[in-house]
């Protein structure tokens, strides 16, 4: 009986480091992912895209609400970024 007891803990030990692991991968930022969507924006150029690519690699959580943004939210966002980071001189 007491064997029992201590298997059902183990086993509920090893259940709880599982989901553990499980929640940590889901919160890992997939850069190839990543990538692949701020290309895809359309009006912008390669190198203002690869900017604003590695801006969000070095900001974890920008990167992350970023994915989570539809594509027009994202264009905004992209456009944003630029007029923040670009200097345009007066004419």
């Amino acid at each position: 009986m007491y064997e029992d007891d201590g298997v059902e803990k183990l086993s509920k030990q090893i259940g709880d480091v599982a989901f553990a692991i499980q929640s940590l991968s889901k919160n890992q930022l997939d850069v190839n992912a990543l990538y692949t969507e701020v290309m895809k924006i359309e009006g912008f150029d390669e190198i203002t895209l690869g900017d604003a690519f590695d801006h969000l690699v070095q900001n974890k959580m920008l990167a992350k609400t970023f994915m989570a943004k539809n594509a027009n939210l994202r264009k905004f966002w992209v456009q944003n970024f630029m007029n923040e980071h670009y200097y345009r001189p007066a004419c």
